[in-house]
């Protein structure tokens, strides 16, 4: 699959409405909080780096990071849910791991429950180097108001 990606530098409504859409494709069944127009905007306005995915002119996905010196943190990656298993999380982590921005290593935080990005994330040799414990709440379900621990994984840069 040959997909090109982008950096969203700017408030966009437009794609910004299509990123609250894939997030909510990704991950709306965790039952986890979907993020709105504002997390976005919030984040671009803190300096987070917002790259989004194009395949066959729409947008599938896009992933969040944030660059520092000696270490940089994923806040998301998130494809949406019929394009999964189609190597674009794998293009969006490859991408940001070829970054000129990534130094030292790079870090992130992902449901204990979501094991196929831990597996995903294990297999591009990011280690378990931490829990959080409760980080995550569940607000919709049978399980409402459950907490959810976090693994915290790391990519020591070569």
């Amino acid at each position: 699959m040959k997909s090109n990606i982008f950096t969203l530098k700017t408030i966009d409504i437009e794609i910004i409405d299509q990123l609250v859409s894939i997030y909510y494709s990704a991950f709306n069944k965790h039952n986890f909080r979907n993020w709105s127009f504002k997390d976005f905007n919030d984040l671009i306005n803190a300096g987070a780096h917002i790259f989004y995915c194009i395949y066959n002119n729409i947008i599938v996905g896009f992933t969040i990071v944030r660059f520092d010196q000696d270490s940089s943190e994923i806040i998301t990656i998130a494809i949406e849910s019929s394009y999964q298993k189609k190597q674009i999380g794998k293009s969006l982590l490859n991408y940001i791991i070829n970054r000129p921005e990534f130094k030292g290593h790079l870090i992130l935080e992902v449901a204990v429950s979501n094991i196929n990005a831990i597996n995903f994330y294990k297999n591009f040799g990011f280690k378990k180097i931490g829990q959080r414990k409760n980080y995550y709440l569940v607000l919709k379900g049978n399980k409402v108001g459950k907490k959810i621990d976090a693994i915290v994984m790391q990519l020591q840069k070569s």
